[in-house]
């Protein structure tokens, strides 16, 4: 498993790359989309992407369009995609007509896993980090692969809506809708226990 930085300014792409290692991930690093894609072709350890949105030649946006299509495969069969990290300086508050802010709109439209705006919130990268690394298990009994990633963010979302809101009610169902699911969960690992022994 390593992380791949991306941003064409030398010294910020040093300075996340070593932020990186700090954390304890492997890392590399790439001052353009083209060496960066480049860099996915030849390294099947990359699964996880930090760009700069804004980057001469091919910028965030694009790498991620070209990282969706790239194949790689290892000895159990294909890789999926990389996930990726959006890098930004740019606000969506910001004149809507602008050319970059309408980047940055694609890339949300996109579904680029996450957004960071810089500079960037260490606590804020090592959770989501630690978050997308937990994200893709290998099952035990197949190879197939699931995406937790996802539907954790709109679960976190959601909790801190509800904790905002300030609205009890909503707390409250909303707890009682995630420990119905906790018991489904506890049911099924209790079968493939079952199963297993």
């Amino acid at each position: 498993m390593k992380i791949l930085v991306v941003d064409d300014v030398g010294y910020t792409c040093h300075f996340h790359a070593r932020l990186i290692e700090k954390f304890g991930y492997r890392c590399c690093s790439a001052t353009s989309g083209f060496e960066a894609l480049n860099l996915l072709k030849t390294d099947n350890d990359i699964n996880i992407v930090i760009t700069d949105l804004m980057m001469r030649g091919m910028d965030g946006v694009d790498l991620y369009k070209e990282a969706q299509h790239l194949e790689r495969f290892t000895d159990d069969g294909q890789l999926d995609p990389p996930q990726f990290i959006l890098m930004t300086a740019l606000r969506l508050e910001k004149n809507s007509n602008d050319k970059d802010v309408q980047r940055l709109k694609l890339a949300k439209e996109l579904g680029i896993d996450k957004i960071m705006f810089k500079p960037l919130d260490q606590k804020e990268l090592r959770e989501t980090l630690k978050d997308m690394l937990m994200g893709v298990p290998k099952s035990s009994l197949n190879t197939q692969s699931v995406d937790l990633y996802t539907p954790a963010q709109k679960i976190k979302d959601a909790v801190k809506d509800i904790i905002e809101s300030g609205n009890s009610g909503a707390a409250e169902q909303f707890m009682e809708c995630l420990n119905g699911e906790v018991h489904h969960l506890q049911e099924f690992l209790s079968k493939l226990e079952t199963v297993q022994n």
